[in-house]
């Protein structure tokens, strides 16, 4: 019981840690996958600022792909949401689309920053997380939209939801991998 109340305490400030590290925006997706690497790691002795800060460190140096891609990708999806408030042709079909699409990508967003690894690129991570069971993805988008539903609706809960992201990236990853098979 105890170990569960730690994990849980540990996701809640991992969760306020990505949030201020996602605050620049574009730092959102390494932030997310700094927080995995962290919550992963099993040689950590407690989550804190300063071993967090090592792992966004680890996560930055793999290259700018990982804060380019991501962004370009939310900043796709803006676009077409704001083409779809426009009422711009087409607006009905992408009406449907862009939730869809923007659920799938969280879903990947969140197998991508799980299973990064130091050392690993992200066009492998990429190929990883694209192989990976689609069940655990759909568990991953459904976690986001609910995220993002409490989110909205509280605000201020918006760093602990974060931090549950992050504890379930991890989670299904863990499920997937052999050693918890």
């Amino acid at each position: 019981m105890s170990r569960r109340l730690t994990l849980l305490s540990e996701s809640l400030l991992l969760g306020v840690l990505v949030f201020l590290a996602s605050l620049p925006l574009v730092t959102a997706f390494a932030a997310l996958t700094a927080g995995c690497a962290l919550l992963r790691d099993e040689e950590r002795t407690s989550v804190g600022v300063r071993p967090y800060a090592r792992r966004l460190l680890a996560v930055a140096r793999t290259g700018p792909l990982g804060f380019a891609a991501p962004a370009a990708a939310g900043l796709a999806l803006l676009l077409d949401a704001v083409a779809v408030r426009a009422g711009l042709p087409g607006h009905e079909a992408l009406a449907v689309l862009v939730p869809v699409v923007a659920l799938a990508a969280a879903g990947l967003a969140l197998r991508c920053a799980a299973a990064w690894r130091p050392g690993l690129g992200w066009p492998a991570v990429l190929r990883a997380a694209v192989r990976a069971d689609l069940y655990g993805t759909a568990l991953l988008a459904m976690a986001s939209a609910t995220a993002v539903i409490i989110s909205s609706s509280f605000p201020v809960v918006t760093p602990l939801a974060l931090g549950q992201l992050v504890l379930a990236a991890v989670a299904v990853d863990a499920r997937r991998s052999p050693s918890h098979a």
